[in-house]
């Protein structure tokens, strides 16, 4: 396909996607049908390329919606949501657990996880993706990709969620072994990052680990208000954004050493595999990884005209293997980023070269490019559409690039010496106290 028909195929696919999940199953299965055939007819016909391209992008992604919705409304989980029963059943923990504290004071657990097992008298295996609920504190430290056991209450999420049920556990969770070594590893990093901060002021304090390893635990509920008004939310989870930082100033410095260009691909696909190791290989996180690695294919072939196709055909890849992901903030940010900096980032490269060297002005171009084109959609999904949101997020954009840096190396340096780490994360406290200071306003 030609770049253009690739990108049409991208946005059928996408829209198709969104619709697909907010649709009956039996409609959905429709589209997928007509899309198939008028895909068929039109490459038979050998005319309307433009039609084939969007009808293409029409079948795959229905089909895929109406297979994972499907999947979600029925199966043995579903049978238990449908009848608010009680059962035991096994889990593997999919991402951190975080706490929410409730109207009442109280610390409510809650972490996605993907029951594999329901256990009883005839016990059925599952793969299906729920949403545990606990007040027991046993959950809290358990790390992604660990297996438990656990006995809880299946009650149906709101409509269109992406998991097939609400789990409220009953008891702490019963441990089945321990998860991957290299979770261990990073989950011993990310806890030395936050020891590395403890002296720091409470709000950079919180905002270092969340910038890096997108931990929002430690960030103080007046700060979470004045982020969420002003539209900054966004920036306390990781997402394509801080990847793309990371991947644009790891290319600056590799190509400022001299290396060439493949060899600056490797040194920074190695550096985005860090980055989702330790900021935890999420759904989010992987969605951010794999429009980097659209970037890095792009370097890697030496064309900027490929950078878009190959984004276009990723987008067709992901909301392929997942239509949720096609109503995912996360995702649209990424995709966004992602498009800012293999189109624009470039044109402000050259144009800044002329004050500065090849290597600042793309580390400047790029986030730079990222943060503007995201704005407007950080302020419709994040804000309120006050009028101090988009200079708000203009205002803190270039202190995340330093903030997420000097993170990432803090927390490299906690993972060996927590005392090494403290200058470090002072340093990284500096730009996050910029980012809280326009927060507050």
């Amino acid at each position: 396909m030609t770049p253009t028909l690739l990108l049409l195929a991208a946005v059928a696919a996408w829209a198709t996607a969104v619709a697909g999940t907010l649709l009956s199953v039996s409609v959905v299965i429709g589209i997928a049908a007509v899309g198939a055939i008028a895909a068929i007819a039109a490459v038979a016909l050998r005319r309307r390329a433009m039609v084939a391209a969007i009808a293409i992008g029409v079948a795959l992604a229905a089909t895929s919606a109406a297979v994972h919705v499907h999947a979600l409304r029925s199966g043995p989980v579903a049978s238990l949501a449908h009848r608010h029963a009680t059962a035991d059943f096994v889990a593997r923990l999919v991402r951190d657990p975080q706490a929410v504290t409730t109207t009442s004071g109280s610390s409510l657990f809650i972490a996605d996880a993907t029951v594999v097992e329901i256990v009883g008298s005839h016990s059925q295996s599952a793969n299906t993706p729920v949403l545990l609920m606990s007040y027991d504190a046993g959950l809290r430290d358990l790390l992604p990709g660990q297996r438990i056991e656990v006995t809880g209450r299946f009650s149906p999420p709101r409509p269109h969620d992406d998991v097939a049920a609400v789990v409220d556990l009953r008891g702490g969770p019963r441990l089945l072994g321990e998860p991957p070594w290299w979770q261990r590893v990073a989950g011993h990093a990310r806890a030395a990052l936050r020891l590395a901060c403890l002296g720091l002021p409470p709000d950079p304090r919180g905002l270092v680990p969340s910038l890096v390893e997108g931990d929002t635990s430690g960030v103080p509920e007046a700060l979470q208000t004045d982020m969420r008004v002003t539209g900054l939310t966004h920036l306390e989870a990781v997402s394509g954004e801080n990847l793309t930082i990371v991947l644009g100033v790891v290319l600056a410095l590799a190509r400022g050493v001299g290396l060439r260009r493949r060899s600056r691909v490797f040194v920074a696909a190695l550096a985005v595999l860090s980055f989702v190791w330790l900021a935890r290989p999420s759904p989010s996180v992987l969605r951010a990884a794999v429009m980097s690695a659209v970037v890095l294919l792009a370097r890697f072939a030496g064309r900027r005209t490929s950078a878009l196709p190959t984004l276009s055909l990723a987008v067709i890849v992901l909301v392929t293997l997942d239509p949720f992901l096609a109503r995912a903030v996360g995702f649209v940010l990424s995709v966004v980023a992602t498009a800012a900096i293999v189109v624009i980032a470039p044109g402000w490269t050259t144009r800044l070269e002329r004050w500065l060297p090849r290597p600042l002005a793309i580390a400047v171009a790029v986030p730079a490019a990222a943060q503007l084109a995201c704005t407007p959609v950080l302020v419709i999904a994040f804000g309120q559409l006050t009028p101090y949101a988009v200079p708000a997020n203009l205002v803190a954009g270039p202190a995340v690039a330093p903030a997420t840096i000097l993170g990432l190396i803090a927390a490299a340096t906690a993972s060996v010496s927590i005392a090494t780490a403290r200058p470090v994360a002072w340093l990284a406290a500096l730009p996050t106290t910029f980012v809280a200071w326009a927060a507050h306003g």
